[in-house]
């Protein structure tokens, strides 16, 4: 049963980041309509308590006699019509009338309006479009980089994609009928909640490990901060589209005060972390404190828009969102140029034809809403999708035997360098004609290749000793042989015969460096049956864990390794033999001269 386990672990992990992606995404697609119809609009803008603040000129709202001051009554408004009459007085098409109580001059009055078409030039309909696609890829990338390395740093790096680009004014929303509505909005802002913990999380835990001192205590507060948060979110949503009226404003001002203490929190996480860090290493960070700085900048300034000023364009506030994708982005960048965190991309087959799949079925929708919902042309559409089909499998067959290699050399070109080269290294070893340039392969070699942190050669010597030999990131200082209580683990070296997880095999904590540099691999070197020297590696230098990809190729070492070893031992025994051989020739040749010398 325990065999399972971790895959089930990460099927359901892989179910639960495709499920909130795709919320995401499918709240963001309607969107894409207003390009071609538009939002309905009224004319007028309020604040979050109903209070009229501004009329334009030849609207519905200005022919109905609505004026500054006055106050929509949500109370006495139909709940189908209160999403519409707040704040962005907005619905989802031009022509539709809404009905809903005015307080003028302390009297109740009834209007109707029937909204007119919102101005869409050319330049908000590409930042419709732009936010769409970035929307897209900062999900995508959150998904990507969670799935790939699962750990509490990329899950809150994550949950910070999914609510970095939320569409505040959604047409997914505007057509989603009552109470669905509702509903669907308040898991919306549990998601958006749970981004603003998560940017937290990643900005404490960023390059940090172990977290310690304010970082620590600041962890320890995050499930806290979320349920007060997440009460604060929904108590102020439901407050100004269920309810109506006081305290909607006071509660949306102060989530609009604690919107920006969190985005300063971050920022300076993020730029402590960058202060902190030291010559190429600051290099390697610099654009995620940039990319971050940007987001972290311009989410205060959208929420100021949205929150006060009111009747705003709405792609004024749309295109200052956009700015939120440069965190993501720059992140993104950074591990794949920079490999800030390291990440593997492990591609499972069978994942990757599930998403290929996907995306033929993707395909076949979009054909049919294409063709056959916008175009009418059934036939086109029937023939369009044959046509994918046969293209889709001629695609599979011919894609399959070089997927692996291809995600590995475009978008971890790092890694596969360093695969590439220590497989070079791996089948230069057995021709190492001395003991110290074996000791550079298995110890160097890797750690500029893989940017470990540490790695140690222990080889046994005549007395059956173990000693360091050779190694990188420990002090002089540390262990230089390994002793009896050692031995245990020499065992387990011996029995196993290839690469040992020191996760799962607890070593020794004292007299070994510390933080990323401690030991967390162990990789045996067998020379016919015996030990003939082990070798500890380290965590990578930010503190990730080596993968199964770069444990396999580290291992491919040792067998160069060993033979190495063999050979050198045996070309060691040939000059004692052969030494022995000429000292027995020269003692021989002195015997005659012994015999006849005088007693």
């Amino acid at each position: 049963m325990s065999i399972h386990r971790p895959s089930n672990r990460a099927a359901l992990r892989a179910i639960v980041v495709i499920a909130l992606s795709l919320f995401v995404i499918c709240i963001a697609a309607p969107d894409i309509r207003r390009l071609w119809q538009p939002f309905g609009i009224f004319g007028y803008g309020t604040n979050l308590d109903g209070v009229v603040t501004s009329v334009d000129a030849n609207s519905p709202a200005a022919d109905a006699g609505i004026q500054l001051g006055d106050r929509v009554d949500e109370s006495l408004t139909p709940p189908q019509f209160r999403w519409f009459v707040v704040q962005i007085a907005v619905c989802p098409q031009p022509g539709v009338p809404i009905s809903f109580d005015l307080i003028h001059n302390g009297s109740h009055r009834t209007v109707t309006l029937i909204a007119v078409p919102e101005a869409m030039s050319n330049a908000h309909r590409v930042v419709i479009a732009i936010k769409f696609a970035l929307t897209i890829l900062v999900v995508a990338i959150g998904a990507v980089v969670v799935l790939l390395l699962p750990n509490p740093t990329t899950w809150g790096f994550f949950l910070f994609c999914l609510a970095t680009m939320p569409p505040w004014v959604n047409a997914f929303f505007l057509y989603t009928p009552m109470p669905t509505r509702y509903v669907l909005l308040g898991f919306a802002y549990i998601i958006v909640t749970a981004g603003s913990i998560g940017l937290l999380i990643f900005a404490f835990r960023f390059l940090r490990e172990p977290v310690e001192g304010w970082r620590l205590f600041g962890l320890r507060t995050m499930l806290y901060a979320f349920a007060l948060l997440l009460i604060l979110n929904e108590w102020s949503f439901y407050q100004t589209n269920w309810f109506g009226g006081p305290p909607a404003e006071v509660l949306n001002r102060i989530q609009l005060y604690v919107g920006w203490l969190i985005s300063l929190v971050a920022l300076y996480a993020f730029v402590d972390t960058y202060l902190r860090a030291r010559g190429v290493d600051r290099q390697r960070i610099q654009w995620v404190v940039i990319g971050f700085g940007i987001s972290l900048v311009a989410s205060p300034i959208s929420s100021f828009i949205t929150t006060e000023l009111t009747n705003y364009p709405l792609e004024l506030s749309e295109a200052v969102g956009l700015l939120g994708a440069a965190a993501p982005i720059m992140f993104a960048y950074a591990i794949i140029r920079h490999r800030v965190i390291d990440v593997s991309f492990v591609v499972n087959r069978a994942l990757v034809y599930g998403v290929l799949t996907t995306l033929l079925v993707g395909a076949f929708s979009v054909i049919d809403w294409l063709f056959i919902d916008k175009l009418k042309l059934a036939r086109v559409g029937t023939l369009a999708e044959m046509g994918v089909a046969v293209a889709g499998g001629f695609w599979f067959n011919g894609l399959h035997k070089r997927v692996d290699s291809f995600i590995d050399a475009v978008f971890f070109r790092q890694r596969h360098k360093a695969e590439v080269q220590l497989a070079r290294v791996a089948a230069a070893l057995p021709l190492a004609t001395t003991t110290s340039a074996v000791a550079e392969c298995l110890v160097s070699e890797p750690v500029q290749a893989m940017s470990l942190a540490s790695a140690a050669l222990f080889r046994c010597n005549r007395d059956s000793v173990y000693m360091r030999e050779q190694s990188e990131g420990w002090d002089i200082g540390d262990l230089s042989e390994l002793d009896d209580s050692d031995e245990r683990l020499l065992m387990l070296a011996r029995a196993e015969g290839g690469p040992l997880s020191l996760y799962e095999h607890r070593w020794r904590t004292q007299n070994v460096p510390p933080g990323p540099a401690h030991p967390v691999l162990v990789l045996p070197i067998i020379v016919r049956h015996e030990l003939a020297a082990v070798v500890f590696y380290g965590a990578h230098v930010h503190g990730e864990a080596l993968d199964p990809d770069e444990i396999e190729t580290i291992a491919g070492l040792a067998s160069g390794a060993a033979t190495a070893y063999d050979h050198l031992d045996a070309e060691s025994m040939k000059r004692k033999v052969d030494s022995l051989t000429s000292e027995n020739e020269s003692l021989r040749s002195l015997l005659p001269e012994a015999y006849i010398q005088p007693a």
